[in-house]
Parts: C-alpha cells; sequence; structure tokens
C-alpha cells in the first residue's frame, strides 16, 4: 500500500457513509487506472449518493473490466478476496469498503462525481431510479427496490429531468410495461407526487437536454 492511498484512507474513514466508499473508488479510478470512467458504481451506492446516505448497501457494486481483470491492483492496495462469500467479493477493511464486480448489459447514463480532488462514475439519476422503478413496475418488487425509489425521488425530485427518465426506463424494457398498467395501480408502493409524474411522462415527453453526460462536482 502506497503511502498516498494511506493518506486517502484516513481521510475516507473521517468522510460519512457513503462519501467514504466514494472516496476509496475515486482514488482508484484516477490515480491507479488513470480515468474516472474505469469505475462505473451502479445500484445500492448510487442510490446511496442520491439519498444522501439514507439508503444503505452492504457492498459496492461496480463495473470496472480493467480492475477486474488485474486483481494485483487490489492487493497492492491493501484488500483481501472472501472467497467463503457468493461472488468473492474484495474488502477494505481500514474502510469497510466491499467491491462486488457486475456486468453491465444495459447503457446506462453515469456522471462524474469529483471528491477528494478525484473522480469516478457514479449512475446518473434518472437512470438509477429508473434501474429500481423497472423492478417494480416489470416483477415482484422488493420492500429495498421500492424504499429506494420512494427517498431517491424524495430526495431529488427538484433535479430529476423528466424525458431523461422516460429513456432511462425505455432502455431497462419498463417503459411500455408502464404505459400499459397505469401507475395508480402502483399507489400501494409509491407517493402520489411520484405517480403524478410517471403519469405526465406518459403523456407527454417531458423537458430535453442537449448531450447525454453532465459532471458533477462536490466538495467534502
Amino acid at each position: 500500500m502506497n503511502e498516498h492511498f494511506k493518506r486517502v484512507i484516513e481521510e475516507a474513514k473521517k468522510l460519512r457513509y457513503p462519501y467514504n466508499h466514494i472516496r476509496v473508488l475515486a482514488y482508484i479510478a484516477t490515480r491507479i487506472l488513470g480515468d474516472p470512467g474505469e469505475i462505473k458504481i451502479i445500484g445500492g451506492l448510487a442510490a446511496a449518493y442520491y439519498t444522501n446516505g439514507y439508503t444503505v448497501t452492504v457492498e459496492a457494486d461496480i463495473y470496472a473490466p480493467k480492475l477486474m481483470s488485474n486483481p494485483d491492483i487490489l492487493t497492492r492496495l491493501g484488500f483481501k478476496q472472501h472467497k467463503e462469500y457468493i461472488r468473492s467479493p474484495w474488502i477494505l477493511e481500514e474502510t469497510k469498503t466491499v467491491l462486488d464486480f457486475i456486468g453491465l448489459d444495459i447503457p446506462f447514463r453515469f456522471i462524474e462525481v469529483e471528491i477528494g480532488g478525484d473522480r469516478v462514475q457514479i449512475m446518473a439519476l434518472e437512470d438509477t431510479l429508473a434501474y429500481y422503478l423497472s423492478e417494480i413496475i416489470r416483477w415482484e418488487p422488493s420492500k429495498e427496490a421500492v424504499q429506494r425509489v420512494n427517498m431517491i425521488f424524495m430526495a431529488q425530485k427538484n433535479e430529476l429531468e423528466p424525458q431523461y427518465l422516460k429513456e432511462a426506463l425505455q432502455r431497462m424494457n419498463a417503459y411500455e410495461t408502464l404505459r400499459k398498467n397505469p401507475p395508480r395501480k402502483l399507489s400501494n408502493m409509491l407517493s402520489n407526487e411520484l405517480i403524478k409524474l410517471l403519469e405526465d411522462i406518459i403523456h407527454k415527453s417531458g423537458r430535453d437536454k442537449n448531450g447525454n453526460k453532465a459532471i458533477k462536482s462536490r466538495h467534502m
């Protein structure tokens, strides 16, 4: 473990969840792999980011092919692989950061976030919301998915772009299902305000923007 990374660990330990784990991942992406896009944060840790830590996940689901194919990088940084667990996650004990490598079979949108001078990519807000909404719309949803959808919407409703949410639902094959099954049928799981947004998305295209990638900065 190099001295710079030791300082990053100490810095991360002073940050609250989920920024402690994002700090570690941003360092690895920017300083070790050389590009913020080499690590893409998906799922639970993205939800935690958009809810300011009010939703929690045990592991960080990441898409990082270069890191996955070069495990010696993690070993040198002090991570240990726990093969007794499903999917053999890598764990950095000092910060309790658990990495779970996953595939990327859907073309999600991502944004770059900055923390401690380093950057990493996180699934975009609308894609994160759609990721869990699609579970509610298409399958028997978990309590976790319902909680994350409502918490993300509550925290970020003023930042949501309806057109991006519609596009995300389309990419996740959930939009047509939503059109055929009125959102009001989900009133036992979703807030009235979110249901109204979904109804608006179905009946009009929403506000659009140019470009596919935004950059946000977060200063700690």
